[in-house]
C-alpha cells in the first residue's frame, strides 16, 4: 500500500480475501462524455487494487458497488436512471491508476468514478483535466484537501492533515482513561498527525499525554521497546492509526508486560475481513475497531437497509472495509444524481454535489454531516466524518461500544 495512504483507510491486509470480481458490461446507448445515455442509462466506472499488494484489502470492492446498484436497479433506478458500472484495476500502483482511468474514459466513456484505491491520487491530475467526477472514501492521499480539485467528492468528508480534533480524547475519556498513548508510522504523513492529533485530543479534554512516537517503521511489529516505554509511562488507553498487524503486536506485548488498558483502540480491522481469520479472531479479543460509518451491528434503518443489500449479493455478516467505503461511494452519486435534475451532464452532477452540506451517506455517517463544499472539513485522527464508531470483538462478534458513535469538535 502506498506510504502516502492515509492510515484510516488501511485493514488487515494481511488477510486473504477470495471474493471474484466482474465488470458489468455496456450498451450503446449508455451515459458517456459527460450525460445521460439516450435511454436515460449512467454508467459509473469504478477504480479499485485488484492485484498487487494492495489487492486482499479491496478485492471485495465490487460487491458493496453491486449491493447498491442492484438494489437501486429493482426500485427503479437513481431518479429514474438505471446504473450500470465496469471495474478498471489499478495493479497497486499510481501508474496504474492512471491507466485505469485513461481506460475508463477513453474506452468505456464513464460518466463519474466511484474510486476504492490506496493509490488514486496517480489518477486524479488527468481526471480534473477530463473533468470527470469522482467520489470515493479520500483515503489515500492529500489531493482531497486541495480545493482546486474540484472533481473530489469524499464521502468520509476532507480531513484537514494539521488540525485536531476533541473526537479521541472525548472517546478515551468516556472510556475511563487517565493518560493517552499513540504510535504513527514515520513514513506515512497521515498516520503521524493521527498519532500526534489522539494525544493532543486527549490533553484537550484534560487526559495526559503519557506517550508518543510517530516514527515507528511502516508495518513493524518489532514493537518490544515501544511497549516497554508505554508500560513505563503509565499510559492506560492506547489509539492505534497503523495497520492491524503492529496493533496486534504491540498490544501482545502490553498484554504480557501486564499493562492493564482501558481501551486499545484500531482505527482499522473491522468487518468480514478480520472474522474470517480465526488467528485474527482469536488475537484480537476485547479490542476496539473504528468502522468506516455505522457498523451493520447498530442496526438502524440505514444499516438494516445496508444489510439487506449485501445480502442481495450473497454477502451476509460484516462488510469488509472496501464493500463499506463503496456502498458509501453509490450514496453519493445518488444524491448528486437526484440534486442534478433528470438530464444531469457531469458538470451539473458536480455543481449539485458540491452544493450539499449535510449528505449522511443515507443515515450510515449519522449523527455527522458532511459538507461537501468545505475541503477540510474535519481534523485528521478524528474518525470518519469527525466521529468514532467504535465496536468491541467479543467473541466471534463484534459489538457496538456502548454510548457511541462520539463527534467531537474540530478545536484548531
Amino acid at each position: 500500500m502506498s506510504k502516502r495512504s492515509r492510515v484510516i483507510g488501511l485493514t488487515a491486509t494481511a488477510m486473504a480475501l477470495t471474493v471474484a470480481l466482474s465488470g458489468c458490461n455496456s450498451n450503446s446507448s449508455t451515459a458517456g462524455g459527460g450525460g445521460a445515455g439516450d435511454d436515460g442509462t449512467i454508467k459509473l466506472g469504478v477504480l479499485t487494487d485488484l492485484t498487487g499488494p494492495a489487492a486482499s484489502a479491496f478485492k471485495s470492492t465490487e460487491q458493496g458497488i453491486k449491493a447498491y446498484v442492484e438494489a437501486a436497479n429493482q426500485a427503479g433506478g437513481i431518479a429514474g436512471h438505471k446504473i450500470q458500472y465496469v471495474v478498471r484495476d489499478t495493479a497497486s500502483t499510481p501508474t496504474g491508476a492512471l491507466t485505469a482511468a485513461q481506460k475508463l474514459v477513453q474506452n468505456d466513456h464513464v460518466f463519474a468514478v466511484v474510486e476504492v484505491s490506496s493509490n488514486f491520487y496517480g489518477a486524479e491530475p488527468y481526471l480534473l483535466k477530463q473533468g470527470v467526477p469522482v467520489v470515493g472514501g479520500g483515503f489515500d492521499g492529500p489531493e482531497w484537501t486541495d480545493s482546486k480539485n474540484t472533481n473530489l467528492f469524499s464521502v468520509i468528508g476532507t480531513f484537514d492533515l494539521d488540525g485536531v480534533s476533541t473526537t479521541v480524547g472525548d472517546y478515551m475519556k468516556s472510556r475511563g482513561a487517565t493518560s493517552c498513548g499513540s504510535i504513527g508510522y514515520g513514513s506515512s504523513k497521515a498516520s503521524q498527525r493521527g498519532a500526534r492529533n489522539a494525544v493532543e485530543s486527549c490533553t484537550a479534554v484534560g487526559l495526559k499525554d503519557g506517550y508518543l512516537n510517530d516514527q515507528v517503521p511502516y508495518g513493524t511489529t518489532d514493537v518490544g521497546a515501544v511497549a516497554l516505554a508505554i508500560k513505563k509511562a503509565g499510559v492506560d488507553a492506547v489509539y492505534l492509526p497503523v495497520v492491524p498487524n503492529t496493533a496486534f503486536a504491540l498490544a501482545a506485548a502490553l498484554k504480557q508486560l501486564g499493562v492493564k488498558l482501558k481501551s486499545v483502540m484500531l482505527t482499522t480491522g473491522y468487518g468480514g475481513d478480520l472474522l474470517a481469520s480465526k488467528a485474527a479472531v482469536q488475537a484480537a479479543q476485547g479490542y476496539e475497531f473504528g468502522s468506516a460509518g455505522l457498523p451493520i451491528e447498530a442496526n438502524t434503518p440505514a444499516t438494516r437497509k445496508f444489510a439487506k443489500a449485501l445480502a442481495g449479493v450473497g454477502i451476509n455478516g460484516d462488510p469488509s472495509f472496501a464493500q463499506q467505503h463503496a456502498y458509501m461511494g453509490m450514496t453519493a452519486v445518488a444524491a448528486g444524481l437526484k440534486a442534478a435534475g433528470p438530464k444531469p451532464s457531469r458538470a451539473s452532477f458536480m455543481t449539485a454535489l458540491r452544493g450539499i452540506k449535510s449528505f449522511d451517506a443515507e443515515g450510515l455517517l449519522a449523527p455527522s454531516k458532511i459538507d461537501f463544499s468545505n475541503f477540510k472539513q474535519f481534523a485528521e485522527g478524528g474518525g470518519p466524518a469527525g466521529c468514532l464508531y467504535p465496536v468491541r470483538l467479543t467473541g466471534d462478534k463484534f459489538v457496538p461500544v456502548a454510548g457511541t458513535p462520539i463527534c467531537g469538535k474540530k478545536i484548531k
